[in-house]
């Protein structure tokens, strides 16, 4: 039965960029942030950091660092993925962001959370007012914006599957 839900939310899970002012409770955040930090890591060395943003001034303020990052206005919530990013001491640190990323993604929408993933790095042109925004250290890298909030939209289930991209063995 458990398989079969998670195979629900990966299904469902999409890109939501508009929201209802429903507030997303603490208990369900800490279920978010539990299910990120859960992720694998590379050598288990979890070179992440998150930063819960619920300040409605400061999801417009990282708003404005981005055309496409317009839903952080309605959004009730955004977590940002950053990492110390020390490519000889974590070298894997963008997989291992990009996995909690995904558990992040997946535990909201079991939760019927909507999110859309705001890519950050490598554009240290956005992500530097970002960091400028939220206090974040000069030696760490913003991975991502993660927007969140109650769904104010609808969007089609995937059911992606590209036959021309799978290969066996061999490419």
């Amino acid at each position: 039965v458990k398989e079969e839900n998670l195979m629900k939310e990966i299904y469902e899970r999409r890109s939501i960029r508009k929201y209802t002012e429903q507030e997303i409770s603490d208990e369900d955040m800490q279920k978010i942030l539990k299910a990120g930090m859960n992720a694998p890591s590379a050598h288990n060395l979890k070179p992440y950091d998150l930063i819960v943003v619920r300040n409605k001034e400061t999801l417009k303020k990282l708003a404005d660092c981005c055309i496409y990052s317009h839903m952080l206005n309605e959004a009730n919530a955004a977590i940002v993925v950053c990492s110390s990013a020390d490519d000889e001491k974590t070298p894997y640190w963008e997989a291992d962001c990009g996995a909690v990323t995904e558990n992040i993604l997946l535990e909201a929408t079991s939760l019927g959370i909507g999110t859309c993933w705001l890519g950050g790095y490598p554009d240290l042109e956005k992500t530097g007012m970002e960091k400028k925004i939220l206090g974040v250290p000069e030696n760490y890298q913003i991975f991502c914006v993660i927007s969140m909030g109650y769904p104010a939209e609808t969007r089609k289930v995937n059911d992606n599957y590209y036959e021309e991209k799978v290969h066996y063995e061999k490419f």
